[in-house]
């Protein structure tokens, strides 16, 4: 009973080790095994000669994707083990589905026209036809309101005496005045009201701003924040060292409608010199807007140099502390 007993223990124990190596077996490979990437391109100053080529793969070929761009078109292919999609297949699908619905739609609009001509229309009751003329109301002129208006008036003209019209005149006048003057002055109160609240309103602003400032110079010129910000960037260039291509081949000549705009690409390229080597070589023009010559680049990304990214930044004492303030930090 015991010997069982062990048996099925050591049977249960070889299992668990299997799957613990397979899983062992995956992460190292997810991890160590590169993921390669080959790119070139061609350019002859115009968009209808641009060439380009990507192709990726991982895991000897297992996974590989490529995309083209040639005649301003683009291609595509993704492999995934025995599956294979491209993009021509996708867009047969998708007229043929097209096709069809517009079909459909076809058969369902003659069905329709069809059953309409079979039966006729009916004549709807209870409706006047369209010649005869609907009954009007009874009209009335506008000439006895005019009139009835016009009787009134002189009615009037002739109750009030001439000396009560100049006074009523003199004292429609008078008002009329007083409230040109109120409303001038209540305009005048309302626009100086808002100057002076656009005004504290702008005052307001500026102090928050100078506070927000220097906030953000303490939170800046904090020592762990200065150190934590030395090793994210010392990490972040090893990574690019890390990371460098293989190969790196490049003749361009380029340049763009506005001068600064050359000037500014050119002094971005000029950053990256240390990494690219000497068989790179790109010529700015200032004057006109062309884009000529080829590139070609080709390398290989672990996923393991990442991880050690994350684990350098998480095990730093400053960076954990940065990261907090981060958080906690409002302006």
């Amino acid at each position: 009973m015991l010997h069982i007993l062990l048996l099925i223990l050591k049977i249960i124990g070889i299992i668990i080790a299997a799957i613990l190596g397979i899983l062992v077996l995956l992460v190292c490979v997810i991890l160590f095994v590169p993921i390669r990437y080959e790119a070139g391109a061609e350019f002859d100053g115009t968009l209808k000669g641009v060439k380009a080529r990507v192709k990726v793969t991982w895991l000897a070929r297992l996974f590989k994707a490529i995309a083209g761009y040639e005649g301003q078109e683009l291609s595509w292919s993704v492999r995934t083990a025995w599956k294979t999609m491209k993009s021509g297949q996708d867009d047969k699908k998708t007229v043929e589905k097209e096709v069809g619905g517009y079909e459909e739609e076809l058969e369902k609009e003659w069905e329709a026209l069809e059953e309409e001509v079979e039966e006729p229309p009916k004549e709807r009751k209870g409706h006047p036809k369209e010649d005869e003329e609907e009954p009007g109301l009874p009209e009335r002129t506008e000439t006895q309101f005019q009139k009835t208006e016009e009787d009134m008036e002189k009615a009037e003209a002739v109750a009030v005496p001439e000396d009560r019209e100049r006074d009523s005149k003199d004292t429609k006048g008078k008002k009329g005045i007083g409230r040109k003057a109120k409303g001038l002055w209540e305009k005048a109160k309302a626009l100086y009201r808002k100057i002076k609240c656009t005004f504290l309103a702008f005052c307001d602003r500026i102090k928050l701003l100078l506070e927000k400032k220097e906030r953000l110079a303490e939170f800046i010129t904090d020592e762990v924040h200065k150190k934590a910000f030395f090793k994210a960037k010392d990490e972040a260039f090893k990574l690019l060292r890390r990371l460098k291509p293989k190969k790196l081949a490049a003749d361009l000549h380029y340049g763009f409608e506005d001068p600064c705009t050359t000037g500014q690409v050119l002094a971005g390229l000029s950053m990256l010199y240390p990494f690219w080597g000497e068989h790179v070589s790109i010529i700015p023009d200032f004057e006109h807007k062309v884009l000529e010559g080829s590139l070609y680049i080709k390398g290989r990304i672990r996923i393991i140099h990442f991880v050690r990214l994350m684990w350098n930044l998480a095990w730093c004492k400053e960076v954990r502390m940065t990261y907090r303030h981060v958080k906690e930090f409002e302006l």
